[in-house]
């Protein structure tokens, strides 16, 4: 089954599971400082990655309302008027535009604004306090200012670092993908149908899933980014140690930035291996272009892979495909939506691998966003069809082609703890479910995964 499964577990996930981090995005959602130096630490690192990030909406209101605090309404300006004219609907950025006009005499922004929002209810009352402020004073008469500057331990001469770890446990109710069969009926060429017993059930149990990772990120010059990156996962089930696995991956990117468009190399080798699965590997390249419209952020990549077991290699295989993708604001809130498509085409290496070459559709729909000021929801569904060229096994429904329809669901919330000594730490619940049909008996399944646990950014 892995021949599928396998090849077909990325679909829509561009040039992998795991990704090479979006700084303008990672910097635009990052805790708030509690200090003037954490501020200033914090506004260190986005003026490093502000040429890269002149369209991204959310990190230039980010930027404004950090010199905002920082005493320079006319600077919180410039990158306010910059974000709103990208995404107009952004009440926060739209409240800080207001504030920066006030500490600039001109309180007539402000006062309308507050007057206008007092009877919505989509407004955070928080919000609405912040319009009835008083300018904000200079960075050097705040406690603990003084006008000096700090560099954070993961900024380093124009380097920007990022590490990622998490543990969770939970449960799984088919830890190895298995159907659920009592019988299979093989039918041998020019002779009669023969059924055999067979008993197949999908193994359940508790398991810890650990994942690490770190992120590099340099700018040699403007609107050109540099990046690198290592992630490993490993799961562990006590009580059925067979199904244990483990992933490690390596990536490297470099892109340039032309005013509204943004284009893209990208390559990856990934090892996955397990007890129950033969180890394989996979050699990823890709070419993307990007562009910024109507506040949207659009892509789209043309990828291949090369796929090599260790010991099978009648089931390596080659794969071309096309990701069109895109991410949008919701209007009037901090939501966002965003789709990918992807069609690819896996071409086996030896002419007799099962089923031949696999032709791959999926769609992919995201939904996430902030519930109130700690916690975030994340949804997601993805939908694929795999179909292949020839007859998967004579023995299996005399030859049949083999289609798959693969459906997944996935559900994150994550509430922020706020921890003064583990900054970027946050609680974790993940729920997934996925469910694969077939027209051969031997490759339907379902599985519901539960997780709980802790994750820290840094």
């Amino acid at each position: 089954m892995e021949d599928a499964a396998g090849s077909s577990a990325d679909a829509g996930d561009g040039l992998g599971g795991v990704r090479l981090v979006d700084y303008c995005g990672v910097l635009a959602n990052s805790a708030w400082p509690r200090t003037p130096v954490a501020r200033r630490a914090l506004l260190h690192r986005f003026e490093i990655l502000r040429p890269q990030c002149m369209t991204h909406a959310p990190f230039l209101a980010v930027l404004g309302a950090l010199w905002l605090e920082e005493g320079e309404p006319a600077q919180a300006m410039v990158w306010l008027e910059r974000s709103l004219m990208l995404q107009p609907e952004q009440l926060g950025a739209q409240a800080d535009h207001a504030l920066a006009l006030a500490a600039l005499g001109e309180t007539a922004a402000r006062d309308a604004l507050a007057q206008q929002w007092a009877h919505r209810a989509d407004v955070p009352p928080a919000l609405l306090q912040r319009l009835n402020q008083r300018p904000v004073a200079k960075s050097s008469d705040q406690p603990g200012g003084g006008g000096q500057s700090a560099t954070p331990a993961n900024t380093v001469d124009g380097w920007v670092f990022y590490s990622e770890a998490s543990a969770l446990s939970g449960y799984e109710s088919n830890l190895s993908y298995s159907p659920r069969l009592n019988e299979l009926t093989l039918t041998p060429p020019n002779e009669p149908p023969v059924t055999l017993s067979v008993s197949s059930r999908p193994r359940r149990g508790a398991a810890l899933v650990t994942e690490q990772s770190g992120q590099l990120a340099y700018s040699p010059r403007q609107g050109m980014i540099v990046q690198a990156g290592v992630q490993g996962s490993i799961r562990h089930a006590p009580s059925e140690s067979s199904t244990d696995w483990h992933h490690i991956q390596v990536v490297g990117a470099v892109s340039q930035q032309w005013d509204l468009w943004r284009g893209g190399l990208q390559a990856s080798v990934t090892q996955v291996g397990g007890a129950l699965s033969e180890a394989y590997q996979l050699a990823r390249f890709g070419v993307s272009v990007d562009r910024e419209a109507i506040g949207c952020g659009i892509r789209l990549t043309i990828e291949g892979e090369n796929r090599k077991h260790e010991q099978t290699a009648s089931q390596d295989g080659r794969t071309v495909g096309a990701l069109w993708s895109q991410q949008c604001p919701l209007p009037g809130n901090n939501w966002v939506w965003g789709f990918a498509l992807r069609r690819s085409v896996d071409s086996p290496v030896d002419p007799s691998r099962p089923g031949g070459v696999q032709r791959q559709t999926s769609l992919g729909l995201r939904l996430a966003g902030a519930l109130n000021g700690r916690y975030r929801l994340e949804l997601g569904w993805r939908s694929g069809l795999v179909t292949d060229s020839a007859g998967y096994n004579v023995l299996i429904r005399d030859g049949a082609i083999r289609r798959l329809n693969q459906h997944q669901f996935s559900l994150e919330l994550a509430r922020s703890l706020q921890l003064s000594w583990m900054q970027g730490a946050e609680g974790l619940i993940q729920v997934t479910a996925a469910r694969q049909l077939s027209n051969l008996p031997i490759f339907p399944y379902t599985g519901v995964s539960v997780y709980g646990g802790l994750r820290w950014r840094w």
